[in-house]
């Protein structure tokens, strides 16, 4: 469970959550017409607290807002000082922060301009999910809701309204007794998880599906592509199929919250012999990295 925190960013500064509530006429509560990102802090092994790729994740944030349209209103030197700000403000040291741009009120018509923009940056702590067991992984399900791919470009922006059939084939995979639910678009190609970004692993090839498809090209599958090489495996980006994801030696998924996550079964189906070593190798190296055993990765990290 997340439990709330005493201080937030919003709009250029830290206050109290309390005083950070919207109004019912916002406009993005009744649209979903806005910006999301997420990015972690974590504790270093030397000492202190870093924040993984966070200029990444601010870069991509502004580039999700322009897609629809939105502008920031505040440098990239603003979002990184406001991030580093509430974490310590709030004392956390692992956490997960939420970004978010959103539109205001009172004008609940289509005409978005007319309100005012607003930046959010919401901490909590974390630890990984309550319900995902990183050792034992995840069951997943092939979603009966296909990701239309005539808006992939829009997929491929962190924005809020795209998360509707998300929400919607996550629960109905909990529904169905899995975990997790994995998106297909109508070619039946393979594009994403629920929240995450999807690996094939075939013998000594690393694979993940392309950015051409609807999904969103995620930062923890970009780090995991260098990690992967750098552990002398074959990466590519490919289109995958089906009965390619149930033939593979292993299914992963990576994601910010998550990290490096093994599907062992899909569709009730054992995925390889289950013990997913190359998710689990990958896992410890995206941990170095987050956690500053990585020297010649330290660019990744933003010390608080």
């Amino acid at each position: 469970m997340i439990e709330p925190v005493g201080q937030v960013w919003l709009d250029g500064k830290v206050v109290d959550a309390e005083d950070s509530r919207v109004g019912l006429l916002t406009h993005s509560l009744h649209y979903g017409f806005g910006a999301l990102d997420g990015f972690r802090s974590y504790r270093q092994d030397g000492g202190g607290v870093a924040a993984f790729r966070l200029a990444d994740h601010l870069a991509r944030l502004r580039s999700s807002a322009s897609a629809i349209g939105l502008e920031l209103g505040h440098t990239h030197g603003d979002l990184v000082e406001g991030a580093c700000d509430v974490l310590r403000t709030n004392g956390l040291d692992d956490a997960y922060v939420r970004p978010l741009v959103f539109v205001g009120e009172p004008n609940i018509i289509f005409a978005h301009w007319l309100n005012p923009v607003h930046v959010a940056l919401v901490p909590f702590a974390w630890s990984g999910y309550s319900d995902r067991d990183a050792d034992a992984g995840t069951t997943a399900q092939v979603s009966p809701y296909p990701r239309p791919k005539a808006h992939a470009a829009l997929y491929n922006a962190k924005l809020t309204g795209n998360y509707l059939l998300s929400v919607i084939a996550f629960g109905h995979a909990r529904s169905s007794g899995v975990q997790q639910a994995i998106f297909l678009d109508e070619d039946g190609f393979v594009c994403e998880s629920t929240g995450e970004n999807l690996f094939a692993v075939h013998g000594n090839l690393v694979s993940t599906p392309p950015a051409t498809r609807s999904l969103l090209p995620g930062l923890t599958r970009a780090t995991v592509l260098v990690l992967a090489a750098e552990l002398g495996y074959e990466v590519a980006e490919r289109d995958l199929t089906v009965p390619q994801l149930h033939d593979a030696d292993e299914v992963f998924t990576t994601g910010t919250a998550s990290g490096v996550l093994a599907i062992p079964e899909l569709d009730g189906r054992r995925i390889g012999d289950g013990t997913a070593p190359v998710a689990r190798a990958l896992r410890q190296r995206y941990l170095d990295a987050a956690r500053g055993r990585l020297p010649e990765h330290a660019d990744w990290l933003t010390i608080l």
